[in-house]
């Protein structure tokens, strides 16, 4: 059994999901300063409640904003970078004993990334070191004690082979 990462695909969507929230802010960001300048130009005499109007327009428009720039663009972004930056970035092939994998979710410093932990023990030479690191797939489909052949990118699986 073998498991591989798509690179190109994942790089695909997750350029494809940044361009898409980069749009759609700018379009609404547009939309709502067009709807300000034409509150206040088209103010009758009474210009405050036009003006009050705007006012809240614009600031619940910058709370939004800074909602939209702290969890959804900011996890898109992190994962465009992340697969952006793994062809120039250092892989590390390994062997190791694959222990268990946990199937609860969590959010780790990976770029946005949804990862779940695995713990692994490297073999190197006579030493053995046991690592968690982490996978996107919830199941990797290997047992207790299987060997791999890792390649790992930011502590991330990209590959995984076992050995017969």
């Amino acid at each position: 059994m073998n498991y591989q990462l798509d690179i190109s695909k994942e790089y695909q969507n997750a350029r494809k999901k940044v361009t898409l929230l980069s749009l759609a802010f700018s379009l609404i960001f547009s939309l709502i300063l067009i709807a300000d300048v034409l509150l206040v130009i088209f103010a009758n005499e009474d210009y405050k409640l036009n003006l009050i109007i705007a006012i809240i327009i614009s600031i619940l428009f910058t709370w939004a904003a800074i909602f939209f720039f702290g969890n959804f663009y900011n996890e898109a972004l992190g994962k465009y970078l992340f697969y952006k930056s793994y062809e120039s970035g250092l892989k590390e092939e390994a062997e190791v004993i694959f222990e268990k994998q946990i199937d609860t979710i969590t959010m780790t410093n990976r770029n946005g990334l949804y990862t779940y932990p695995v713990h692994v023990t490297y073999i190197d030479g006579l030493t053995k070191t046991h690592k968690v690191i982490c996978t996107v797939e919830k199941d990797l489909g290997f047992k207790e004690g299987d060997k791999l052949t890792i390649i790992t990118y930011q502590r991330v699986i990209i590959k995984a082979e076992r050995h017969l």
